[in-house]
């Protein structure tokens, strides 16, 4: 592929060799690339351009994902590239409140094991990761749950997953949100064209918290807590020397190695969003409108501490869904997340969270 000055909007999956890098995942026969939105443009297979208005739409300085995919036995023969071209759907993975696109572990590889044909993307989103925010202290309304699904479907429509009226292939789509993505599922809207398009939407213990007065404040006040502590120079302190017992409650039976990934995370990001993001899962003003709730999954862990199932059965029946919309696992905030140090019932949990998944994705495709 020949690099121009001016690089013209190039034709579909062009961008998938602009990969940072690869590796093989530890389910066998699944591997993965790296890519960021900056590493495009400095590959020549974004123009310049896009990102800018990426930023100025999101706020977001940058866009990082990993895209999880089937090698076969074929690997030496078909590139990333075709095998995406060739894909039958794709599954896009949202992660929670000061995580990143790793705290999926290999819940996505495994979905790609079971059904070769799917191609998976873990994304770092709303601020975490190497998805920073443009200003260290973002506006509430960069951060809140509806803010995070616009940027995912720009992110879609930039790199051209999204059909155009052109093409006749509409791939189906399948998200998956935890914690505050899951409550930005609640906020998919079928606008920018997205009503042309096949989706179904798993939601996992989603931090849609309306009608929770007791977890709302908590959520805010932390935020404003978080501010106040940067402002009076001790968030340095807390970060440092406190930060695990700060994240303990947030991620309960976690596997050890997601909560080491917590820390890491918690560490590096500014203290502007850690409070922002927090402060907007808690003010929850927009009530989701969604007009029917067709294809979508709400999985809860039936020992949540930070998504209470009470109030949370009561909001999604107030809000139109039905008992086969919903389904309560034993576990925590973290029940999929499988490995040393979590509970056994996690690895069921784990399995169950891939065969929602294939079974959503049977769902839409027959649309």
């Amino acid at each position: 592929m020949s690099p121009n000055p001016r690089p013209p909007r190039r034709s579909r999956w062009s961008w998938a060799s602009g990969q940072r890098t690869a590796r093989q995942e530890p389910v066998p026969g699944v591997a993965s690339a790296t890519f960021t939105l900056s590493t495009l443009v400095k590959n020549r297979l974004l123009d310049s351009s896009l990102l800018e208005e990426f930023r100025t739409s999101t706020g977001l300085a940058d866009f990082a994902w990993r895209t999880i995919y089937h090698t076969g036995a074929r690997a030496t023969q078909l590139t990333l590239q075709a095998r995406i071209a060739r894909a039958r759907g794709f599954v896009i993975f949202m992660h929670g409140w000061d995580g990143c696109g790793e705290i999926w572990e290999s819940l996505p590889a495994l979905v790609c094991q079971d059904n070769p044909r799917l191609v998976c993307f873990t994304l770092d989103v709303n601020g975490f990761g190497n998805s920073p925010f443009v200003d260290p202290v973002p506006a509430v309304e960069q951060c809140d749950p509806r803010a995070s699904m616009r940027a995912v479907e720009h992110w879609a429509s930039l790199i051209h997953l999204k059909s155009t009226h052109a093409q006749a292939r509409r791939v189906p789509f399948v998200f998956v949100g935890h914690s505050m993505s899951g409550a930005s599922l609640f906020y998919k809207s079928d606008s920018n064209g997205w009503q042309r398009e096949r989706y179904g939407l798993l939601a996992l213990a989603p931090a849609l918290l309306r009608g929770d007065a007791l977890r709302q404040g908590f959520y805010k006040a932390l935020g404003v807590g978080i501010i106040a502590g940067t402002n009076h120079g001790i968030f340095d302190w807390i970060k440092s020397k406190l930060s695990p017992h700060f994240i303990e409650p947030l991620i309960g039976g976690a596997s050890a190695a997601n909560k080491k990934l917590h820390l890491k995370v918690f560490a590096r990001t500014s203290k502007g969003t850690l409070a922002q993001t927090f402060y907007a899962m808690g003010m929850a003003e927009r009530e989701p409108q969604r007009p029917h709730w067709d294809n979508f999954r709400v999985i809860l862990g039936h020992n949540d501490r930070m998504v209470g199932m009470g109030p949370m059965l009561n909001l999604l029946e107030n809000q139109g869904l039905r008992s086969t919309n919903v389904r309560v696992v034993f576990g925590d905030h973290y029940f999929f997340s499988a490995g040393r140090g979590s509970p056994p019932n996690h690895v069921k949990n784990r399995e169950i969270v891939v065969e929602e998944t294939l079974a959503l994705f049977k769902s839409v495709s027959k649309k």
